[in-house]
């Protein structure tokens, strides 16, 4: 099992792995920004039973742009897939989100799932997400989603009236959001203080 751990912070970024039998990649994007921002990641599973999970958790601020192109491409039979990239946008910060999933005629009995998740702190932040599939073979699961929202009243109310403050309050419920990316994943104590320090 290989764990990838990627910082990113401006510029253009352009990355490709490869999957072979029976290995297992686990991919983690690190993106926080006042900048722009390119991401275009492809991940091949190109061996009988290799397995990718790629987690993208992005912060924008100011003016930011950040755009993530990812592909989850299948080239072999009984290959599962699993991406979920979530965002907290503030300010006016923008992200574009294309994710494409690939299956070839050949890679039968494959799972792939992909899944974009933002919130929106800011009045002028935005997001948008483009999925797209194209399968070849006829015995797959692919499935996709996404999910843009603001901060829920509710439960901000309900973290004022234990006595935090309003702007503390946001940040709690946005630092959960992003953190709640590694609820099905392995890491060690030492990968997950590399992801959040504090």
């Amino acid at each position: 099992m290989k764990t990838i751990i990627n910082k990113i912070i401006r510029g253009k970024t352009k990355e490709e792995y490869r999957v072979q039998k029976n290995e297992t990649l686990t991919l983690v994007y690190l993106v926080n920004s006042n900048d722009y921002i390119e991401i275009k990641s492809s991940v091949h599973l190109v061996g009988d039973g290799a397995k990718a999970t790629i987690i993208g958790i992005v912060t924008g601020g100011a003016r930011s742009i950040i755009q993530i192109n990812t592909l989850q491409h299948h080239a072999a039979s009984n290959t599962t897939s699993n991406l979920l990239i979530k965002s907290v946008l503030s300010d006016a910060s923008s992200l574009k989100y294309f994710g494409s999933i690939v299956v070839d005629k050949q890679a039968q009995r494959t799972d792939a799932y992909q899944r974009n998740e933002n919130l929106l702190l800011g009045t002028r932040s935005t997001a948008t997400s483009s999925p797209v599939l194209e399968i070849l073979a006829n015995d797959v699961r692919c499935t996709h989603g996404a999910v843009v929202k603001t901060v829920d009243e509710n439960e901000l109310w309900y973290i004022t009236s234990r006595g935090i403050d309003s702007a503390r309050g946001r940040a709690m419920i946005a630092d959960g959001f992003l953190k709640s990316a590694l609820n099905d994943i392995c890491l060690t104590p030492k990968q997950y203080k590399k992801i959040f320090p504090s």
